[in-house]
């Protein structure tokens, strides 16, 4: 079947290999409900891009928070019953029920469906990659009467990682294993707005392709020439308010695994390495 393809965000920076297997795994045809995993570490634009694929589609996102299984639940309910165009919030009186009403979505065209931040509803709900599957199995009527495009995302490595391998429950059951990792030279170069190719190698050593440093956490501010590039540094990267300047430290702490390792001493010892050759 010939496929009108989705087109690629007038707003986006490169992606076009990560945007066209978004694309083709969103309008696959497939008959029944389907699953997808995206990740890679924070800040490098997965949000961006699932939000992008479901606003062209008019699918469902959401962004789960630290909290109680409750809490995710009752907010998951609201934003269905929002999509749907309820009176009011659905009540989901477990996952078993959340994940049966998301399937439910794309009973009649492919819809898709984004659970961003998935570690976190692991962490309350340790289970529910068991009971995805259980969802998901070949005869499984809910599964077949859906066209679903489920997308499950996280940031954690350590956690995203093993959603898929080994005696994981959900190995065997995605259509799409897609890691995003941080923009190479040239395309940093470009997001960047560097003209120069010696300042935007300097940039690119400092903060590399990682969207957010460039943006958010440098509040937009990068070098406008070779001149300003010593300026740019001692502000944003190492001035001790600049959001980069604990960057490292937070790296560390975001991943479950390595924040419980508390070794931290060892990790610097190991950047120390690097950084001196």
């Amino acid at each position: 079947m010939n496929r009108m393809p989705l087109p690629h965000p007038h707003d986006m920076v490169g992606r076009r290999i990560e945007w066209q297997r978004l694309a083709e795994f969103a309008t696959s045809g497939f008959a029944g409900a389907t699953l997808g995993i995206v990740w890679g570490r924070r800040r490098v634009g997965k949000s961006f891009l699932l939000q992008s694929l479901v606003e062209q589609t008019g699918g469902l996102y959401y962004t789960a928070v630290r909290g109680s299984s409750a809490e995710a639940l009752r907010e998951l309910g609201e934003l269905v019953g929002e999509y749907q165009g309820a009176a009011g919030p659905l009540a989901f009186e477990d996952w078993d029920a959340a994940v049966t009403g998301l399937l439910a979505l794309g009973r009649e065209r492919e819809t898709v469906v984004v659970l961003d931040e998935f570690p976190y509803l692991l962490e309350h709900t340790p289970e529910l990659d068991s009971i995805i599957q259980r969802t998901l199995a070949p005869r499984s009527r809910v599964r077949t009467s859906s066209r679903t495009r489920l997308i499950l995302c996280g940031s954690a490595i350590s956690v995203m990682s093993k959603i898929l391998s080994g005696t994981a429950p959900l190995r065997g059951h995605a259509g799409l294993d897609l890691r995003i990792s941080p923009f190479d030279f040239r395309i940093a170069a470009q997001l960047h707005g560097i003209d120069d190719r010696r300042l935007a190698v300097r940039t690119y050593a400092v903060i590399g392709g990682v969207a957010a440093y460039a943006r958010e956490m440098s509040s937009g501010d990068l070098p406008d020439g070779p001149d300003d590039f010593d300026r740019w540094v001692c502000q944003r990267v190492l001035s001790p308010a600049a959001p980069l300047f604990n960057e490292v430290e937070l790296l560390l702490a975001e991943d479950p695994n390595t924040a419980r390792a508390r070794k931290l001493n060892l990790y610097h010892a190991v950047l120390a390495g690097v950084a001196t050759g």
